[in-house]
């Protein structure tokens, strides 16, 4: 079940996030960035809600980290939304 989920949250989200991830049932998008030119993580979770509008938010945040060439996105600035569906 968590992998079909997983697969259908990345379909229809599409190349809008970096990473997609689920654990206990709760999925874990992220986009990373450099500069934020004005975005905030309420612009993903309307991302998120616009494909999936009866999903739950659980939580959202935006992480500010030094740059690091080639690390992975959860190592780097990046914007985050967990929720169920």
């Amino acid at each position: 079940m968590k992998t079909s989920q997983l697969k259908t949250v990345k379909e229809k989200l599409g190349h809008r996030f970096d990473t997609y991830s689920i654990k206990n049932g709760v999925i874990t998008v992220r986009r990373g960035f450099f500069y934020t030119h004005g975005c905030t993580d309420q612009d993903c979770i309307d991302q998120v809600l616009e494909k999936f509008p009866n999903a739950h938010i659980v939580e959202s945040g935006e992480i500010w980290k030094s740059f690091l060439g080639g690390a992975s996105i959860a190592a780097q600035s990046h914007w985050y939304v967990k929720f169920t569906l």
